[in-house]
């Protein structure tokens, strides 16, 4: 990834990161670490969402 798309990634996403630091001044290092958190945070919200998920029956319609 580019480092304007991880700045990018991190401003849309929710995290209040952007409101208390300059993205643009942190280093790659520091930059790649918050865009590995961000994804882990992402993928505990979508497990979370997983496992609470009906699992139902597979069903097909014939109209």
């Amino acid at each position: 990834m580019s480092r304007a798309y991880k700045i990018a990634l991190i401003r849309k996403s929710r995290s209040s990161l952007p409101v208390y630091m300059d993205l643009e001044k942190l280093s790659d290092r520091e930059l790649d670490e918050q865009v590995i958190a961000l994804i882990q945070r992402m993928r505990a919200n979508e497990s979370s969402v997983i496992a609470r998920m009906v699992l139902r029956q597979p069903t097909f319609s014939l109209n």
